[in-house]
C-alpha cells in the first residue's frame, strides 16, 4: 500500500489534512479513525510506516528493521523478537508475525526516547559485586595462562578464526581480499598441526587489532561459538560472519544433522548474535562487506560499534532497552478500565489510564483534538459543538489508545519542564555531595563490621541473589537441588524462562535478569547438548562477571532427546566444555562437576558479601 503524490501534498493544508489522514488510517486498521492535524508524530511515523507497508494493517517481520532505520533507530534482532511475540500476546493473536500501526508506535517511541537520554547500559550486578583484581579481560586471561607465552615479535592486524577444516573460506575469500588491502593476518588454519602452534595463534590472538569470526554451516563451530561469546564479553574487536545452517539432514563433519540437533544449533547461533548485538556490534552475512568494514575499522581507528548503513552493515543501538514490557503495562492499564470486555474504553477512562502510564495528565485540549479527530468526518469541528459531546459516550480500542499515548506522552507543559530542569539542577548539586558522604562512612562501617545503611541496600524487588541459568527441561536441578537450599538460606533467585518463545533468543528481558543477579550459576549438565548456556556462560566470564559453573562431559553412547549421539557429535560438544572450562579456571572462576556443590558455591559468594553492596555499585560508579 501507497499513498500517492496528491494525497500527500494534501497532508499540508490544514482544511483537508485531518480527514485524509483520518481516511490514510483507516486504511491501516479499520478500527482506527483518529488522528488531528496537530498530532505530528503520529504523521511523521505513519509516513514511515506506509513507505514500507507490504500489506495495509500489518508491517511484517521481514520489513521491520528497514522501517526502524528509516527512523534512525536501530533495535537488535532479539528486540525485534520481544516485539513480536510481546504484542502477539497483548492482541491475543497466535503465531502472528509482524506488528500493527498501534504497535509500531509504541515501540519507535520507545526507542527514540532513549536515543534521546542516551539510556546508558547499566553495569551487570554480578560484575559490581566482585573485586576489581577479578573483573577479566582476554588479555589478563592471557597473562594468567599456564602457558607462560612471550610476546610476539610481530604483530598481525586480523585473527582468523572460527570454522576450520573442511572449510575454506581463509583461502578462498579472505586471505586474496587481506592481501589486496594491505592487511596483516594470521591463520590459524594449517595443514599440518605441531605443539608450538599453540603458542604461536594465542599470542596472536592477543596482539591483533580485529577478531574475525566466520560461523559457517559445514562445521559444528562448537569451540569457535563459545570463543566468539568470550571475546565479545571482553569487548575486543569482533567481526562475526553467520553462514546459516541449511536445515535438518544437512552434513556437518560428513554427519547428517537431525531436526532436534538443527534446532538446538539455531538457538545457540542466535544466542551469539543476541550477545554480540547487545555490545551494539553488527552481524554480518557476506565475507567480502564484513572484510570491507574491518579495513574501515583499522585505516580509521573506529570501532565495530561504529559501522553504519553506509557500511552495508546493519547497525544496533541500545539493544540492552527492553522493549515488550512497555506495551504490555499499556494492555494491562487498558484491560483493567475496560470492565465489561467490549474492547474499547470511554474517553473518561482514557484521562486515567494515560495518568497510570505516564504519571501526567491529559489536558482538556488534548481531549478535544482526540474528540475531534474521532469525528473530524462527521462535522464535528468547532469548540461548541464539542462542549456538547460527552466523553463517556467516545470509545477507543487499544490501537487508538497506543497511538494517543505515543502522540501525548511527550508533550509536556512550561511547568513541567520548569520541574524538570530543576530537579536535574538540584540532582547535580545534591549527588557529589551524597557520593562525598558515603566515601567518608565506608572505613568506619568497615571498622566497625557494620552493613551499609538502608538506603544503599537495593531491596527492589528487581534484584535476586543467584541467576540459575543451563539446562532445562528435562533436567529438573532447579526443583530438586538449587530452589530449596537457597530457600533454606534467605536467597532470592532468578531462573531462566522457559515459556514458548524467551528461550528462542536472549530477549533484553531475559538478559536484564541475568544482570540483575549478584551470582551467575550455568549447569552443563550431561542430559543435553547444551550449546546456547555455554556460549551465554562465556559470554558472562569474558565480561568479567561473578560466574560458577557446573560442567558434566556427555558420556559414551548418551542419549538426548531420544536421539543417541555419534562418537564425532559426542567429541565435539565435550570439546567445547573442556574449552569453556578451561577458560573458566584460568581466570579464577569455580568449576564444579557436582551440581549441589555448585549450588553451595554460589550460597557462600552471596553470603560473603551480602555486607559490601553499595549504591554506588549499582549505578556502576
Amino acid at each position: 500500500m501507497s499513498l500517492s503524490p496528491s494525497i500527500y501534498g494534501s497532508l499540508t493544508r490544514y482544511g483537508s489534512w485531518m480527514r485524509t489522514l483520518v481516511w490514510c488510517l483507516s486504511l491501516v486498521s479499520v478500527d482506527i479513525v483518529l488522528i488531528v492535524p496537530l498530532f505530528l508524530k503520529l504523521r511523521k511515523l505513519f509516513k514511515v510506516w506506509n513507505d514500507r507497508a507490504e500489506l495495509p494493517h500489518k508491517q511484517l517481520v521481514r520489513s521491520l528493521p528497514y522501517v526502524f532505520h528509516d527512523m534512525d533507530v536501530y533495535p537488535s534482532r532479539s528486540q525485534i523478537h520481544e516485539m513480536i511475540h510481546c504484542a502477539n500476546d497483548c492482541s491475543r493473536r497466535k503465531n502472528g508475525d509482524y506488528l500493527t500501526f498501534g504497535e509500531f508506535c509504541v515501540y519507535a517511541s520507545e526507542l527514540a526516547t532513549n536515543y534521546e537520554e542516551n539510556t546508558c547500559h547499566p553495569t551487570p550486578l554480578s560484575k559490581c559485586d566482585i573485586p576489581e583484581h577479578r573483573k577479566v579481560t582476554l588479555h589478563s586471561q592471557h597473562n594468567q595462562s599456564s602457558l607462560a607465552i612471550k610476546p610476539m615479535d610481530s604483530k598481525f592486524e586480523v585473527f582468523l578464526g572460527g570454522s576450520c577444516n573442511p572449510t575454506t573460506w581463509r583461502t578462498d575469500i579472505a586471505i586474496p581480499i587481506l592481501k589486496s588491502l594491505g592487511i596483516t593476518y594470521y591463520n590459524p588454519q594449517v595443514a599440518i598441526w605441531r605443539p608450538e602452534l599453540i603458542e604461536l595463534e594465542w599470542s596472536a590472538k592477543q596482539n591483533a587489532d580485529v577478531l574475525f569470526f566466520v560461523i559457517d554451516n559445514q562445521t559444528r563451530a562448537i569451540v569457535s561459538m563459545i570463543e566468539s561469546a568470550f571475546i565479545c564479553g571482553s569487548q575486543r574487536n569482533l567481526i562475526l560472519v553467520f553462514t546459516e545452517t541449511a536445515g535438518p539432514g544437512a552434513f556437518m563433519n560428513g554427519e547428517a544433522i537431525s531436526e532436534k540437533e538443527y534446532k538446538d544449533l539455531q538457538q545457540s547461533q542466535s544466542y551469539l548474535q543476541d550477545l554480540v548485538e547487545r555490545q551494539g556490534i553488527p552481524i554480518f552475512d557476506q565475507l567480502p562487506v564484513a572484510l570491507a568494514c574491518v579495513n574501515r575499522i583499522l585505516r580509521e581507528g573506529i570501532r565495530p560499534q561504529d559501522l553504519s548503513r553506509e557500511d552495508n552493515a546493519m547497525p544496533v543501538r541500545m539493544a540492552h532497552i527492553q522493549l515488550g514490557d512497555k506495551l504490555i503495562r499499556l494492555r494491562e492499564v487498558f484491560d483493567s478500565l475496560d470492565n465489561d470486555n467490549t474492547g474499547e474504553i470511554s474517553l473518561t477512562d482514557l484521562r486515567l489510564a494515560f495518568r497510570m502510564v505516564t504519571g501526567r495528565e491529559l489536558t482538556n485540549n488534548n481531549l478535544r483534538q482526540i474528540a475531534i479527530g474521532r469525528y473530524g468526518i462527521d462535522g464535528i469541528e468547532c469548540d461548541a459543538e464539542y462542549k456538547t459531546i460527552n466523553l463517556d459516550d467516545i470509545t477507543i480500542n487499544f490501537e487508538e489508545f497506543c497511538c494517543i499515548v505515543t502522540e501525548f506522552k511527550s508533550q509536556i507543559t512550561a511547568n513541567e519542564k520548569l520541574a524538570q530542569l530543576l530537579t536535574k539542577k538540584l540532582v547535580f548539586l545534591v549527588d557529589p555531595i551524597q557520593r562525598l558522604f558515603n566515601w567518608l562512612l565506608k572505613p568506619v562501617r568497615n571498622a566497625l563490621n557494620c552493613p551499609p545503611s538502608p538506603q544503599h541496600i537495593p531491596y527492589d524487588h528487581q534484584y535476586r541473589d543467584i541467576y540459575l541459568g543451563g539446562d532445562t527441561y528435562p533436567n529438573t536441578w532447579r526443583e530438586d537441588i538449587a530452589v530449596p537450599l537457597l530457600k533454606k538460606h534467605g536467597l532470592t533467585y532468578f531462573s531462566s524462562q522457559s515459556n514458548a518463545w524467551s528461550g528462542e533468543r536472549i530477549i533484553p528481558i531475559e538478559a536484564a535478569a541475568i544482570e540483575r543477579s549478584r551470582v551467575l550459576l550455568f549447569t552443563i549438565s550431561n542430559s543435553t547438548r547444551a550449546l546456547s548456556a555455554m556460549i551465554l556462560a562465556a559470554y558472562y566470564v569474558g565480561l568479567g562477571c561473578n560466574v560458577v559453573l557446573c560442567i558434566q562431559n556427555l558420556e559414551a553412547e548418551c542419549v538426548i532427546n531420544d536421539e543417541k549421539l555419534t562418537a564425532t557429535a559426542i567429541k565435539d560438544y565435550n570439546r567445547g566444555r573442556a574449552y569453556l572450562s578451561d577458560m573458566t579456571t584460568r581466570v579464577g572462576l569455580p568449576v564444579f562437576e557436582d551440581i549441589k556443590e555448585a549450588v553451595e558455591c554460589c550460597i557462600k559468594k552471596c553470603i560473603s558479601n551480602n555486607n559490601n553492596i553499595t549504591l554506588s555499585q549499582f549505578s556502576g560508579d
